[in-house]
């Protein structure tokens, strides 16, 4: 009879979100270690890099380390708030684009490691399955979580919170996390959001800075205003036309507005295919940036616009706060958009589109979307004028500051 009331108790616990025997958030002396869990793709760890930035001003003496994936650490490479950067990618976090499977030994050893540094503090800002029940191995003095998996009873305190499905921007509800998870009152919360912007928090590194100069001395842009431009995304479904892109390129050029591309191999076979629409009119090859992320941010740092639709570089130029034309179509912009008056985000709502309060199109982001009609709906038209906006006013920032 023991045994079926405790299955019965732990079954409502999974319902509930209320964690059996939980402990008691220590006092603010008492935060030594912290571990923050970011484990979906680059764009998250940058929104969730506002609420690191957060932390360390609640709790300016703990050691803060990360558990992210390795791609996406090279990011907050040289960040100052991050003690130490934990990265083990073996273990599923999405539905779509991650196969991982844990090997069970190579798993254990992780989890018994951070068990080991004895956390006074885990927030988990991934909330899956598998994050929740790594919280509760880890076993920390408390531990903070919010969930899609109905794993809530995994941590000391379950912030009750879908990111996906409630209006907001995704970066605010990531604090709120804090703010509900450490219980911090109003009074206390309007002064920290004081200091706190709803935008990324990166910092630079001198090898990053060397080789982004090199690249713009070789190419004769040292000290002259271009525009970084990203002609890729995380999914196809986000990414603009390369007939579009075309366009606009042809617009530049006739202008004299000089221009860079960054990004990885994927932008790299799409370049190819602009070149061949325009016949190699142009040596664009020359003008792609083969650095690394956070090289590319460095780039994108001493542009003065960014064009590009919503993935990591985009939310890198908010960072920076570098004046934007933001390309939307299955995801939200009320959700990601970067904040700020020198952004001009272009987005067609249509039929399938996101409601005000969730994040994804009606297509599942565009995975079930055979047309992509959203983004091909984007007209070359509708960027010259924004970038004419954002350029030819005044708003983009000059070279030197």
């Amino acid at each position: 009879m023991n045994i079926l009331k405790r299955n019965i108790k732990i079954l409502l616990n999974k319902l509930t979100g209320i964690k059996l025997g939980k402990n008691k958030l220590p006092a603010q002396n008492d935060i030594r270690k912290i571990l923050v869990i970011s484990l979906y793709f680059a764009g998250d760890l940058l929104f969730h890099s506002a609420v690191i930035e957060l932390l360390k001003k609640i709790y300016p003496k703990a050691e803060i380390d990360l558990w992210t994936r390795a791609s996406s650490a090279e990011l907050l490479k040289s960040d100052p708030r991050i003690n130490k950067f934990v990265t083990y990618d073996n273990i599923k976090t999405t539905n779509y684009r991650d196969i991982s499977s844990p090997d069970k030994t190579e798993y254990s050893n992780h989890i018994n490691n951070l068990k080991n540094n004895n956390y006074s503090l885990v927030i988990d800002l991934t909330g899956k399955k598998s994050t929740a029940l790594a919280v509760k191995k880890i076993k920390a003095d408390f531990s903070i979580g919010l969930n899609y998996d109905y794993h809530g009873y995994c941590y000391d305190k379950f912030v009750y919170l879908n990111t996906s499905s409630e209006k907001g921007h995704l970066i605010d509800k990531y604090l709120d996390v804090i703010k509900i998870g450490l219980n911090i009152n109003e009074t206390k919360w309007l002064e920290l959001r004081s200091e706190i912007k709803t935008k990324p928090y990166i910092f630079s590194e001198d090898e990053s800075i060397l080789k982004a100069d090199r690249f713009l001395s070789e190419r004769g842009l040292s000290g002259k205003k271009y525009a970084a431009i990203h002609l890729t995304s995380g999914w196809a479904a986000k990414e603009l036309p390369v007939i579009t892109f075309s366009e606009l390129i042809e617009y530049l050029e006739g202008t004299g507005i000089e221009y860079v591309f960054i990004g990885d191999n994927n932008d790299k076979i799409r370049l190819t295919e602009i070149e061949t629409l325009l016949k190699n009119k142009y040596e664009l090859k020359n003008r792609f940036a083969e650095l690394n992320f956070k090289e590319s941010a460095e780039l994108i740092k001493k542009a003065v616009l960014f064009i590009g639709s919503d993935s990591a570089p985009l939310h890198i130029a908010a960072a920076y706060e570098i004046p934007a034309v933001a390309l939307f179509g299955p995801t939200n912009p009320g959700f990601s958009a970067p904040v700020g008056n020198n952004v001009k985000v272009i987005y067609h709502k249509l039929h399938c589109s996101a409601s005000d309060d969730k994040q994804y199109c009606t297509r599942n982001g565009g995975f079930t979307c055979p047309y992509y009609e959203c983004m091909i709906s984007i007209s070359s038209a509708e960027i010259i004028k924004a970038v004419d906006e954002l350029w030819g006013t005044g708003k983009v920032k000059t070279a030197d500051g």
